[in-house]
């Protein structure tokens, strides 16, 4: 089977959809299409370097051919990743007509039936899906929220994706409900179980850290609880509190107090060295319409890593409350860091055995075999 997937820059960061099909690139042909924009791009530092960064890739995609990706265990995968000349004004008609036109040289239609996956809602712009196609609309986030997304002209292509799809995933029940019935189906977050299980060495930025360390990794953004951070590191000096990853939002104020430290953001292969020997892993999200949508990544791989794990209150963490401590209030969150931070001293407690059995139905591998099986061609 052939899959077209449109979706953000391969490699550029470990997405669901990006975990998903190095499993189905195994015994599948995947043709990737790094992202065609969801917002037109403005002056601004951050759209001008993703502009420079679309050109380098445009460039390297012609100067060699696209080749075989490679896992991390050293297995050839059949995806091969394209960076189209498209436009992101997706809402101009004469701009659809010239990226329907960039797509249509690339000659990747044939007479084999094709999957199309569609991560991006602007994709269904440039495809024209025959009798013998599927149409496939994998929903991550809710668009209407989602920081950094033209809403305004992003909302008309979600419409003619949803009516166009033949199976639309989502990966909560909050998304679940925008959808037509028929149509939907769920499609939870998975976990490399190997990286986050296998015992790793302690990363070098934590060496020399004698306190008990709270961490988190993402970007720091506005879904993060700010004066929760702040009350936390204030109220309990004793700790060390580490964020991992781009800074977005300003965060000043809390990145200069002499308890909390800032890491740069790493290689996906790295975070099992520093969530796997910290004491407590921490997911203090604000409560707004993206969270109560969303289903991090990071929360299965938390739980896959044996850490505890303490928590605000939203949709995705309901399930696991057996082993994550959630919070409702600032004054809870921060004692159930306290008693997560007992909890990882005690020997009593097989807390980290019990959190990995939790995760051991959610590897990537099981996703995979599950999207093959309702898709019937596996």
């Amino acid at each position: 089977m052939k899959f077209i997937v449109f979706g953000e820059d391969w490699q550029s960061h470990p997405s669901s959809t990006q975990h998903l099909f190095r499993q189905l690139a195994k015994k599948h042909q995947v043709i990737w299409i790094n992202s065609i924009g969801m917002r037109k791009p403005t002056l601004r530092l951050i759209d001008v370097k993703r502009v420079l960064n679309k050109l380098k890739s445009l460039f390297l995609s012609k100067s060699s051919r696209p080749k075989t990706t490679t896992t991390k265990t050293g297995q050839n995968i059949n995806l091969r990743a394209h960076t189209l000349a498209v436009l992101p004004w997706h809402d101009n008609f004469v701009v659809r007509l010239f990226n329907q036109w960039i797509y249509k040289r690339k000659g990747f239609i044939d007479d084999e039936p094709i999957v199309y996956w569609l991560s991006v809602p602007t994709a269904i712009s440039l495809i024209s899906p025959r009798a013998q196609d599927k149409v496939i609309y994998y929903c991550g986030d809710d668009f209407s929220a989602l920081a950094g997304v033209d809403h305004k002209m992003v909302a008309p292509f979600e419409s003619e994706l949803i009516e166009k799809a033949d199976i639309i995933y989502v990966v909560s029940e909050y998304l679940a409900y925008k959808m037509p019935k028929s149509k939907v189906k769920m499609l939870s977050h998975g976990v490399d179980l190997e990286l986050f299980t296998t015992q790793t060495p302690k990363a070098s930025e934590l060496e020399q850290i004698s306190r008990p360390i709270i961490g988190f990794y993402g970007s720091l953004n506005a879904w993060l609880d700010k004066a929760l951070l702040l009350k936390l590191a204030k109220e309990r000096p004793m700790y060390q509190l580490v964020l991992i990853g781009h800074i977005v939002e300003n965060f000043s104020e809390l990145l200069k107090l002499d308890n909390v430290t800032h890491i740069p953001a790493v290689e996906h292969d790295r975070l099992a060295s520093f969530s796997q020997h910290w004491q407590v892993s921490i997911l203090p999200f604000v409560d707004n319409e993206q969270i109560r949508a969303c289903d991090p990544l990071k929360l299965k791989e938390y739980i896959a890593t044996g850490t505890p794990i303490v928590t605000t209150r939203f949709a995705a963490v309901n399930p696991y409350q057996e082993t994550i401590l959630i919070a409702d209030n600032h004054r809870g969150f921060i004692e159930r860091v306290d008693y997560a931070v007992s909890l990882s001293k005690s020997n009593n407690l097989n807390w980290r055995a019990n959190q990995s059995r939790q995760a051991s139905d959610h590897s990537w591998q099981a996703k995979a075999k599950l999207v093959c099986k309702q898709l019937r061609f596996c």
